[in-house]
Formats: structure tokens, sequence, C-alpha cells
């Protein structure tokens, strides 16, 4: 039986999409778990390093702003009580601490929140796939593919290192030259190593820049708001339904695998 399919919806300026980027990335890489941190995560619905032995994990990089408009919500909600969105932060540094990442801020930076728009592009591109990239890069559009794990692992590796420049490293990431250093890094040289060699960063963010990921991004975009997505961190699971924010990343993984003994879900959202 092939594994279900979860869908990570995620924004940049989301620093709770953050923490289930790096819960991610640990799965998928578990080498990467601290040790001092291991036994700490167990049972923590925040924190727990999840299991993905059963799901396929689908990157869907997306933009806030339309998906705030749409639910007729302010930019920004939960800045829009001081007293909540000095929580956000605390609560924030709190969860990395425990994944054994020390530094985020406690407190609104003044890059925040980012430009997220050109890193949003770049990391849609590459959720598409190698060949997809290599498509663009000889001059084809053809359609994106399904990702084989070592492509899942580099765009997972991505993601979080976007998210630990602009959070931890405090660097612009709408800054042409910032993510093309990190795709550098952390996609060209790994695919590199992997034989299926990609464009160098700032070819990439340039390919990022055109009108066919333009108009891929903001047709993911306009999916989370037909998908009745209304925040970030969401995931969305083949059947439909949808769960908000990075305390719910297991139940979502655990949606098409019901506990033995029970009928699964039965209360599915008609959002």
């Amino acid at each position: 039986m092939s594994p279900a399919t979860v869908s990570f919806w995620f924004e940049y300026a989301s620093p709770y999409s953050m923490l289930t980027a790096l819960r991610l990335l640990y799965a998928l890489s578990p080498q990467r778990v601290p040790l001092t941190a291991a036994g700490l995560l167990r049972g923590s619905p925040s924190c727990e390093v999840p299991d993905l032995s059963k799901t396929k994990i689908v990157y869907r990089p997306f933009s806030l702003g339309p998906v705030f408009k749409a639910a007729g919500q302010v930019s920004l909600p939960n800045m829009s009580v001081p007293i909540k969105g000095k929580y956000l932060f605390h609560d924030v540094a709190r969860s990395t601490d425990m994944l054994g990442q020390q530094g985020f801020p406690q407190q609104r930076q003044e890059n925040w929140p980012p430009n997220s728009a050109m890193a949003g592009r770049l990391t849609w591109m590459l959720a598409q796939g190698f060949e997809y990239v290599k498509g663009l890069s000889a001059g084809n559009q053809g359609p994106g593919g399904v990702l084989d794990l070592a492509e899942t692992k580099v765009v997972a590796e991505f993601v979080w290192r976007v998210y630990e420049a602009q959070f931890f490293a405090i660097k612009d990431i709408g800054s042409a030259e910032v993510l093309a250093n990190l795709w550098d890094l952390y996609v060209y040289q790994p695919s590199k190593a992997d034989g299926r060699v990609l464009p160098e960063g700032l070819v990439a963010v340039e390919l990022a820049q055109g009108d066919v990921v333009r108009a891929g991004f903001k047709n993911s975009t306009q999916e989370a708001v037909d998908s009745g997505l209304f925040g970030a961190p969401s995931f969305t699971t083949e059947d439909g339904d949808m769960y908000w924010g990075n305390d719910r990343l297991l139940d979502a993984l655990a949606h098409h695998h019901p506990t033995p003994g029970t009928s699964g879900f039965s209360a599915k959202a008609n959002l």
C-alpha cells in the first residue's frame, strides 16, 4: 500500500510554520535530532518528532495575505492584541529551545514580517521536483512531478534554512543574494552529490521570478483559499479535511491511519 499524502501549507512569515518545518526535517533526517532534545520531545503536541513511515509530506508554500483577506481577517491577526503578540514570540522560543535550536528572538524583530514572496516562489519551484527545475532552466515548462525521498529531504532542509536565516540569523529573506547563498549550500551542492545537478543559486532565483513560477505560486495560494485555509501552518488530507496549527501535525498525520479498534474520523468538517 502506498503511503497516504498530507500537504503541509506554510508561509515564511509564520513562526509556528517554522516549528513544523523543523519537526518534519527531524522526521526525515533523524540523525539531525539533538541528543539533548530527544527525550524532551516525546508526548509534546507542539514538539514531538512525527513518524512519517505511513505518510508522504507534500510541501506547499503559499502567501498568507490573500488567505487572510479571503477569510475576512486583519493582517497579522496574532499581533492585533499586543499581549498575544508578545506571547507568540515567547511561546515559539520555548518550543525551539525544546527542539534544540536556541536563539529564537524573544520579541518581535524589526525585519518581521519579512517580504517572503521571493522565498515562497523559490520554494514552490523547488517543491515541484528536480526535473521541473532543470526543465525550467532548459526553457521547458513541464508540470511538476512526485518527489522522491532524496528530493523531499532537500526541500525540507532548504525550508528550514530559510526560516533559520529569517528568525535566528536575522537576515533579509527578501534578498536575492541571501536566497541564492542558501540555495547554493542546501540545494545546489546536494543535487551535485546526487547526480541530478540543479542550477546555481543566482540562476535559480532568476528562474523563480519568471512568469511561470509566479503563476504557479499564485495558483498555490488560490488553492489554499479554495481549501478553506485561514492561517499557517495548515495541513490538508487526501479526502479534503483540514487541520490548522503546529500542534495539530500529529493529528493530521494520523488522519488516514486511525487507532486500531476505532472507526477513524467521522466528523469531517465541511469548511
